[in-house]
């Protein structure tokens, strides 16, 4: 499957994957913060998304992962890879699955599998995807699209490409094909194991590549019990709270956000070997959005990307 792909900037490549819903535009503000320090940004449309086609079968996080391992392939030098939230799980996937095509990872407030009460979430065997293809949301497609377009011309959002894609998907899910891949990558996540010898929480603890974590502790969706459990099982990554910012409607804080991500993606590709320890040290990024700063001139101006401080 070929994945539809933006570019931004030049130098060593990064390879960016979505949140459940969104596409490739969303990336755009941290791509740019990128640009300026010789990375190439390749963010790409996951299959069923955006301009990327999907297959007939299930959206596990291992056939999203599957188009991913091949763009690195095809690069002539091992690509950092980050994702976000849904994103982020098929990131995991790709480099557990192999570990020697990508030099490192990000992943920024990913899914990953309840660690208790997962039996919730397994109540999502009964949902159908194709089912979802005939609800007649298509019906109201001129006015998701007007409401959508006018949201998204906010001069709040002029900057931040996060919440101008998420502004997007009411209207993208008008697509009865866009609706029932939604639901299958939802569905697949949600079923997704959390222990055992295919359990993601058990896998974790093999990857053996640099690999670097952003959260958010204004984050509604992803536990906030996630981020010290990945750290107990990874301590020798790198972990960043931003105590701002949350998933993904940020507003003012988008940059801080952005510039997260970027100095993370930083940080994995000049990482060292780190040392050894038992303790996951976690940094808090700086919030940027103070009140003599506002993101929207910070964005004009360039904002410098900041290591943050150790916790």
């Amino acid at each position: 499957m070929t994945l539809f792909t933006q570019e931004w900037g030049s130098g060593q490549p990064v390879i960016m994957l979505h949140p459940l819903a969104l596409e490739s535009t969303a990336f755009r503000g941290v791509a740019r913060l990128l640009a300026g320090r010789d990375v190439r940004t390749i963010a790409v449309d996951l299959p069923g998304f955006g301009r990327t086609p999907g297959p007939d079968a299930a959206l596990t996080p291992a056939c999203l992962a599957e188009p991913v391992i091949e763009l690195a392939r095809s690069l002539a030098t091992p690509p950092v890879v980050l994702g976000m939230s849904m994103g982020g799980r098929v990131a995991l996937e790709a480099t557990l699955r192999e570990p020697g095509a990508f030099s490192g990872m990000v992943l920024v407030a990913p899914f990953l599998p309840w660690r208790s009460q997962a039996w919730m979430l397994s109540l999502a065997r009964w949902i159908s995807p194709k089912a979802a293809e005939r609800i007649p949301l298509e019906w109201f497609w001129p006015l998701l699209q007007r409401i959508s377009t006018t949201l998204e011309a906010r001069p709040a959002f002029e900057h931040d490409w996060l919440a101008r894609a998420s502004t997007r998907v009411a209207y993208y899910l008008s697509c009865p094909t866009t609706r029932a891949h939604f639901v299958s990558a939802a569905r697949e996540m949600a079923l997704d194991p959390a222990f055992g010898r295919d359990g993601t929480w058990t896998r974790l603890e093999q990857l053996a590549i640099p690999g670097a974590f952003v959260w958010g502790e204004r984050d509604a969706l992803i536990p906030a019990s996630h981020a010290a459990a990945v750290a107990a099982s990874l301590p020798r990554a790198h972990h960043v709270k931003l105590a701002c910012s949350g998933h993904f409607m940020n507003g003012r804080h988008h940059l801080c956000f952005e510039s997260a991500m970027a100095s993370a993606v930083l940080h994995t590709l000049e990482a060292s070997p780190p040392p050894r320890t038992r303790r996951a040290r976690f940094v808090a990024a700086p919030c940027l959005a103070g009140a003599t700063q506002s993101a929207k001139a910070a964005a004009r101006r360039g904002v410098p990307l900041q290591r943050g401080a150790a916790e």
